[in-house]
């Protein structure tokens, strides 16, 4: 399940975690949209950041492999 962190270029951060969700198939996930990145949890929410105020965004797994 990832975790989100988007380092704006103003030198603020968000951070999108993950907060679990029951049914195994609900997680975190970004997609890009012209001009913007697109967050969505688990539970349908989704924020969009325009990309032209972003330096970074890194993705990490909260569980390891089996």
């Amino acid at each position: 399940m990832p975790d989100f962190t988007v380092k704006m270029k103003d030198g603020t951060v968000r951070e999108f975690n993950e907060r679990g969700r029951a049914g195994g198939s609900y997680t975190n996930s970004m997609r890009y949209e012209p001009g913007f990145a697109v967050f969505k949890d688990e539970w349908g929410g989704e924020v969009s950041i325009p990309t032209e105020i972003i330096q970074e965004i890194i993705k990490s797994h909260t569980h390891g492999g089996w």
